[in-house]
């Protein structure tokens, strides 16, 4: 057990009397209408709820595009008069700002923290971020170094700005004119000189040379300032300041007076309009070609693989390349080394290109920052006549493809110590695939409509599969996958009905997309079918090991032995028993092995056996899985 999962003391901050039931009553009723609803208490050591943390399907989605830079966004927490919010932000594609997800820290201690990110980083499979971006203070830094040591850890630029201005609100007299100097000082500077001499004329300018805050942060300006940061991997700096905006919008609702279900459901609403923009933004790609500043083929290629947003600063760099002057200083080899300057200023720049690979490396670190190639690259690449952007610097997270992935990638079940783990590895990457297949569908009439219709062929399939006996289940699907070897043979198999080209052409046939349905991605109950498919439900239930609701208590000899009454959230409010959801979170990752321990327990197919499974007994070992409601799944998790 990871003792890590409650707080060995009293959390610091109250709350009110009834909310915790509140609170626990809603994560139910997600997992019950989303089973892979993802959430998460810590208790502390009298049994009460410390720490929530929660995050929809949706986010852990946009967490696998997106999430290679996080920023944890902490600034209502630190308001003593609101709840204590905070929030995981991203980037994405169309550079708007991403929630993958959030909690109330009822508790600001070190263990707290690293319990946020160690949940926060099984809610997303195990996947880690690049870059996290933070506010400047102590028991946040720790917790870092101990989960996330080998990610690259930065303060938070914006939110050190916002901190700054409320510091020195009251010491100058022309907020608004110091407003906009710190806010260029901070992200106009090009290099470290340039980045000294703008803050020293900033503090000369409103005589603030003394100011003790300011004299603070810029001695720790190689944590927050960007030029001290060539070689990390920001994504956009810039765009966080957006979160500002959402940390705005939830604020109202954060009052401890109004009711907890009031701040869920304003958060779900902005939640929605977020992704709302991502769909319209994706939307108007498709319907609108972005403005080239010139008929260049550099610019042409660069439009058809970028998103708008992300085209018009490539297209400003490339402007910019053409004030840019270049000359060869040296050779060796296949490596040519260039300088570069802007014309008119002197400040020179080295860029190396290898003739060998097309590889090209800027001093100024553009690309390594953000994922775009620099003015100065350009211009080299332009005087090597290369006329398009080499494929080495096209990072998939800024083009317009970013979120469809390789649909034809094969992941293998690795073979674990114990065969039967090859099921449960099968199974977390099915409901990965499911997750995203949901995720894109839904967000039109006509993606689902398809979608659904393929599925019941594909459930089809698998109930013949699991029906044959073993020597033809081993030919045919040896065949199977011989024939799928080329790219241009489709699997036929099991699969009857209509090929997807024919499926295409009815679905144009009979309609066009729902807007409606686009607003709410993710939940194909709200949409209402039209024609022969409105009858046609998606019956495909799933919960995965990793998306499990989740309670952290100590063990039984941990637990306040000064408790006189039972707690209510461990006697299982709302309908079920506690123990089920805690015990399902401690063995979540050892289920199948579970199964070996309690012979009444249902155990999964050996797909190593030469013995003949009987229809019955296949259909029986699939409904769990497949077709199971969600006080089934519960009671299956208490089993495992």
């Amino acid at each position: 057990m990871n003792y890590d999962n409650y707080l060995h003391y009293a959390r610091e901050r109250d709350m009110k009397e009834g909310e915790a039931g509140r609170l626990l009553g809603y994560f139910q009723r997600q997992h019950f209408e989303n089973p892979t609803f993802f959430y998460a208490i810590q208790l502390d050591v009298d049994d009460k709820v410390s720490n929530i943390f929660w995050a929809d399907d949706n986010m852990v989605v946009d967490y696998e595009h997106f999430g290679d830079v996080i920023c944890l966004d902490t600034t209502c927490r630190t308001n003593k008069d609101l709840r204590p919010f905070v929030q995981f932000l991203g980037i994405n594609h169309h550079r708007q700002v991403l929630i993958f997800a959030a909690a109330f820290l009822y508790d600001d201690s070190i263990e707290s923290y690293n319990w946020l990110f160690r949940t926060f980083i099984s809610a997303m499979s195990g996947k880690k971020p690049k870059t996290i971006l933070t506010e400047q203070e102590a028991v946040i830094i720790e917790a870092i170094n101990t989960v996330l040591s080998h990610t690259n850890h930065c303060t938070c630029v914006w939110q050190l700005y916002e901190n700054t201005l409320k510091h020195l609100s009251h010491v100058v007299k022309d907020a608004e004119s110091f407003a906009n100097d710190l806010r260029r000082s901070i992200y106009d500077p090009k290099d470290e000189e340039e980045f000294t001499h703008a803050w020293e004329a900033m503090l000369e300018k409103y005589n603030l040379q003394q100011n003790e805050w300011l004299r603070w942060i810029y001695r720790e300006r190689e944590k927050w300032a960007v030029v001290f940061g060539q070689n990390t991997f920001f994504v956009d700096i810039k765009g966080f300041h957006l979160g500002e905006i959402l940390s705005k919008k939830f604020r109202n609702y954060l009052n401890p007076d109004l009711d907890v279900l009031q701040f869920f459901k304003h958060f779900e609403r902005v939640v929605d309009e977020q992704r709302y923009k991502e769909i319209e933004a994706s939307e108007e790609m498709s319907r609108c070609l972005p403005r080239l500043m010139g008929n260049v083929v550099l610019l042409k290629h660069a439009s058809d693989i970028y998103t708008p947003r992300t085209f018009e600063v490539f297209q400003r760099a490339y402007e910019k390349s053409l004030n840019v002057l270049v000359n060869q200083h040296s050779r060796n080899g296949s490596l040519f080394e260039y300088k570069a300057n802007t014309f008119g200023h002197t400040r020179q720049y080295n860029v190396t290109f290898n003739s060998s690979d097309d590889t090209v490396v800027c001093s100024c670190m553009k690309f390594e920052r953000v994922g775009i190639l620099c003015s100065h690259a350009l211009k080299v690449l332009d005087h090597r006549n290369i006329k398009v952007v080499p494929s080495r610097y096209i990072l998939d997270r800024w083009t317009g493809h970013a979120r469809l992935g390789n649909l034809r990638e094969i992941r293998q079940c690795k073979m674990q110590d114990n065969p039967n783990m090859v099921v449960t590895s099968c199974y977390k990457d099915l409901c990965n695939r499911l997750l995203k297949l949901s995720a894109r569908a839904s967000e039109s009439m006509e993606a689902y409509q398809f979608a659904a219709r393929q599925l019941d062929e594909v459930m089809i399939g698998v109930e013949k599969i699991l029906t044959l006996k073993v020597e033809q289940r081993q030919v045919i699907t040896s065949s199977n996958i011989d024939a799928n070897a080329s790219e241009n043979e489709p699997a036929e198999i099991f699969l009857n009905g209509h090929s997807i080209e024919d499926q295409d052409e009815s679905n144009r046939a009979n309609g066009g997309k729902d807007r409606r349905a686009t607003s709410d991605r993710g939940y194909l109950t709200t949409m209402t079918c039209n024609g022969a498919d409105s009858d046609r439900i998606l019956n495909v239930e799933v919960s995965p090991p990793n998306t499990v609701v989740c309670i952290s208590s100590p063990s039984s000899a941990y637990v306040s032995s000064h408790s006189a009454t039972p707690n209510p959230i461990l006697q299982g409010l709302y309908g079920f028993e506690a123990n089920q959801v805690v015990h399902c979170m401690y063995e979540q990752s050892n289920r199948v092995l579970d199964h070996q321990s309690n012979s009444n327990t249902l155990q999964p197919p050996n797909i190593f056996s030469n013995q003949q499974d009987s229809p019955g007994q296949s259909q029986l070992l699939q409904e769990p899985i497949i077709q199971s409601t969600y006080h089934a799944s519960m009671l299956s998790n208490n089993q495992m």
